[in-house]
């Protein structure tokens, strides 16, 4: 016996249905192993952020944090930079991924760049495709032989001021960042600039 025009056929349904509840599943397995990833990351901070006292090397501290935000939002680099307030430019003080060696200590105007970008708006950024992105400051890569593919960027502020940007670049996964995980790398700005406005305060102090 034929079926009516626009009937779905048993067999077709349920082939959809678990086609769709496969779907699902998968999502909500990747989204628990997220969650778990998340946890960690956020007990290992708590812990690092209880052992913290001034005289810690703040370097230390930050770069704890730095490896924390790869590990969370699952990327293959990271950098955090500060503002020279006396050549108005942004330093690489601290880097994780290819270029760890070589990158430390490079200098780029203050406001060029999405991180410059970042900074100059005190905004947080997500760029899932750098290359069309009119921000997007090329030299570093074509200098140091590094591609930047995707990136976050977000500012480093402690009582209204800025003192750099933390960027965390090359999510593994095909999916992207996402405006999540730049609220996510915002609080880890947001404990690593306390730090520094607290370390920096308590040596004036001392002086």
């Amino acid at each position: 016996m034929s079926t009516l025009a626009g009937e779905t056929h048993p067999l077709r349904f349920l082939q959809q249905e678990n086609a769709r509840l496969t779907r699902e599943n998968q999502l909500l397995t990747d989204e628990v192993q997220a969650l778990r990833r998340y946890v960690r990351v956020l007990q290992r901070l708590q812990h690092i952020i209880h052992r913290f006292t001034p005289e810690q090397d703040i370097l230390s501290l930050l770069d704890q944090t730095l490896q924390s935000a790869m590990t969370l939002l699952d990327a293959t680099d990271a950098s955090l930079m500060l503002i020279d307030e006396e050549s108005d430019e942004l330093v690489f003080v601290l880097v994780h991924g290819a270029v760890r060696e070589t990158l430390p200590g490079y200098r780029i105007d203050r406001q060029e760049g999405i991180a410059g970008w970042a900074a100059e708006h005190n905004q947080p950024v997500v760029v899932n495709n750098v290359r069309a992105d009119p921000r997007f400051l090329p030299e570093p890569d074509e200098r140091f032989h590094f591609e930047t593919h995707s990136l976050i960027a977000v500012p480093l502020t402690a009582r209204g001021k800025v003192l750099g940007v933390i960027e965390v670049l090359n999510k593994r996964s095909r999916e992207g960042f996402t405006n999540d995980e730049a609220s996510l790398l915002s609080i880890l700005a947001t404990l690593s600039a306390s730090a520094l406005d607290y370390a920096a305060s308590v040596e004036t102090e001392t002086k």
